[in-house]
């Protein structure tokens, strides 16, 4: 898994997913310049199963 993201990341990421899930999309592309070049950034909403939310609680312990 990747290494976690900051706080404000985590934040930020939240927001997007609020305003992304209040106009019903589940899915937003942009393009970002860090690091002298252009990247394509997709971000993409997937409910996470019920029966796997104990995994994703042991990853934030």
């Amino acid at each position: 898994m990747p290494l976690p993201l900051s706080l404000e990341a985590c934040r930020a990421l939240t927001q997007l997913a609020r305003q992304l899930l209040g106009a019903n999309e589940k899915q937003a592309q942009t393009h970002v310049m860090a690091q002298g070049q252009v990247f394509r950034v997709v971000v993409s909403l997937e409910p996470v199963p019920a029966d796997q939310l104990q995994d994703v609680f042991k990853h934030y312990q």
